[in-house]
């Protein structure tokens, strides 16, 4: 294979090493929403091709039966090792400022990461290597692994190596990315667990 084979890759880390430090630096999280979306406006991409669609966003109960599969056992493994190992105790509570805390998880913090892995960065590498595998309905590729794993090397910064525990996460909103065609249900499902997150911590207490 030429390298210009690998272009839609070396252009999605060419985009990752700009948009990275700028995020950071600038406090714009947002960028990884807007350099791709400009770089694909500008080239006259497709934007559904980068899952900006909604073609075909899952049945009821592909969501009921997702959301039990993922978060139930996130909430007891959560609780139990609180309770057990730090000896802490749970009592419900919402963190403050909920709804302006979903806002933001939705707009600020999801949708712009799922649109630069997911929804570009995954898309780019499928365009290589393609999509010969198929998991639970959904066709993937070595393109959901590579998104996963910039996704958590980039969260490195924001908390130490400890943050690269999101590359689990990211496996599964790639896998949904893949199972649904639109980056709207990773983005739902990402703010989603970082707000049942911020429910788990302000209900322990030690």
């Amino acid at each position: 294979m030429t390298l210009a084979h690998y272009a839609p890759i070396v252009e999605a880390l060419a985009l990752l090493a700009v948009t990275l430090p700028l995020a950071i630096g600038l406090h714009l999280p947002t960028l990884w929403l807007l350099v791709p979306f400009l770089l694909i406006t500008v080239t006259k991409r497709s934007y559904a091709t980068y899952g900006l669609s909604w073609q075909r966003p899952g049945t009821v109960w592909f969501h009921v039966t997702t959301a039990v599969a993922v978060f139930v056992p996130y909430l007891i493994g959560h609780y139990l090792w609180a309770r057990w190992w730090l000896g802490a105790t749970f009592e419900l509570r919402t963190p403050p400022s909920l709804v302006q805390s979903a806002i933001d998880q939705v707009l600020i913090i999801a949708l712009p990461e799922e649109f630069f892995f997911r929804g570009y960065l995954q898309t780019q590498c499928d365009r290589v290597w393609g999509k010969p595998y198929r998991l639970l309905g959904a066709e993937c590729g070595f393109g959901v692994l590579t998104a996963a794993g910039l996704f958590a090397v980039c969260h490195i910064v924001y908390g130490g190596p400890a943050r690269l525990i999101v590359f689990f996460p990211g496996l599964l909103y790639g896998w949904l990315r893949a199972r649904t065609g639109t980056i709207a249900v990773p983005v739902l499902y990402h703010a989603a667990s970082n707000l049942l997150m911020q429910v788990m911590l302000s209900s322990l207490s030690r």
